[in-house]
């Protein structure tokens, strides 16, 4: 009985020995003072063809409970902006990484903007990159940005805290496109391996400002063929892209009803898109059905809004432009730059498998010609607090 207690004491230790060790988990503790926190990665191609990796860095803002930098915009001293150049984007960061005395951590990361040339040659081997890397984040928003990337880091907005926390606000916002890394790889996974990225500018500074003291902001879409940029689209455009794709989460429409003085404000409330494909006799369509709900939001006719007749007109012309706004974009990118963003071929891919394999090699000679039908339906929920238009008096007010 005592052998046997003495040997339940000893396994017992033995256990919690191991135990002990393996909660020893400090050997490879990094501490934050040793870290340079990277916000916003620039990747850049320069003109002898090398690549130029451009990152902001947070700086701690305070030491010893003091604060550093002194007057000036809010966000002075907030973050640094430096750069390292190499053949691959590998070389780029052991350069940048000797030039900073703390070891960069891309954990933090919030955004990577392309610059319009690194776009146009190819973003294959960077996005292997932030794919592979172990620290970056899949979640991070992706732009292009146009002219150099390392321009956009560089700017310091008045109203964020970073160039890095603006952009990532304008992609939340989500009036134009939003892409992250992540949905950015499965693009170019995809069947038609096509990419879309939403485009930045910078807007020019306000009278009396630093020309880096101002803000940049989202004003179209990149446009890519497997993984290099080969065209854009301006903002008008890109809604009408967003429909097809759907993806449109902010909108507002305004139409003018025939017949009728002044113009109507639609807001989208909701909206959903789906792909029809269709897969008859050797022969291959498209129907695009959108469903979308608004409320109107301006009334600047003297139409009555109570009137059901009415809010038909007004349904018909939001309908109307909406079409239009999706047959531009299909004119644009399907006519002239014959480039599948619309995930066409995801669609037929999935409805026709065993066809689609057959037809796939065949693709970018079917789908410019590709007969696409449009099913727009408009459902007005609420007219507004008032029906009848304001200032109007209402004998003219029409039923």
């Amino acid at each position: 009985m005592i052998a046997w207690k003495q040997w339940r004491l000893m396994v017992s230790f033995l256990f919690m020995i191991a135990h002990f060790a393996l909660l020893c988990g400090c050997w490879d503790r990094e501490e934050v003072n040793d870290l340079a926190l990277v916000l916003g990665i620039g990747i850049d191609r320069t003109e002898q063809g090398k690549i130029r990796m451009t990152v902001e860095i947070a700086v701690p803002r305070t030491i010893g409970g003091q604060m550093l930098g002194g007057g000036g915009s809010s966000n002075e001293g907030e973050t640094i902006v430096r750069s390292g150049t190499g053949v691959t984007i590998g070389d780029a960061i052991a350069q940048l990484q000797e030039r900073l005395s703390r070891r960069l951590f891309w954990g933090h990361t919030k955004v990577i903007v392309f610059g319009e040339k690194a776009a146009k040659a190819g973003i294959r081997e960077h996005l292997d990159f932030l794919a592979r890397h172990p620290q970056t984040r899949i979640r991070s928003n992706v732009f292009v940005s146009q002219g150099t990337a390392k321009s956009v880091l560089q700017l310091v907005p008045i109203i964020e805290q970073s160039s890095s926390e603006a952009l990532r606000e304008l992609a939340e916002s989500r009036t134009l496109l939003k892409k992250t890394v992540k949905e950015t790889l499965q693009m170019l996974s995809s069947e038609a391996q096509t990419i879309v990225l939403p485009m930045v500018k910078v807007l020019p500074p306000e009278k009396g400002k630093k020309p880096i003291q101002t803000m940049p902001f989202i004003y179209g879409t990149a446009i890519f063929k497997k993984d290099q940029m080969v065209g854009q689209i301006d903002d008008y455009l890109t809604r009408g892209l967003l429909w097809i794709r759907n993806e449109i989460e902010q909108a507002h429409i305004t139409v003018a009803v025939k017949g009728e003085q002044g113009n109507i404000t639609s807001r989208m409330i909701r909206s959903r898109t789906v792909l029809m494909p269709k897969y008859e006799q050797g022969r291959w369509k498209m129907t695009i059905k959108v469903t979308t709900e608004d409320d109107i939001i301006l009334n600047g006719t003297k139409l009555d809004l109570l009137s059901a007749k009415n809010i038909q007109r007004i349904k018909a012309q939001l309908e109307k432009d909406i079409s239009r706004r999706m047959r531009e974009v299909l004119n644009s990118v399907q006519k002239e730059m014959k480039i599948d963003v619309f995930g066409f071929a995801d669609a037929f891919y999935k409805k026709y498998p065993h066809q689609w394999h057959r037809m796939k090699p065949r693709w970018e000679d079917i789908f410019p010609n590709l007969p696409v039908e449009l099913n727009i339906t408009v459902k007005v929920r609420r007219p507004g607090m008032n029906f009848s238009p304001q200032g109007v008096p209402e004998p003219e007010v029409k039923k």
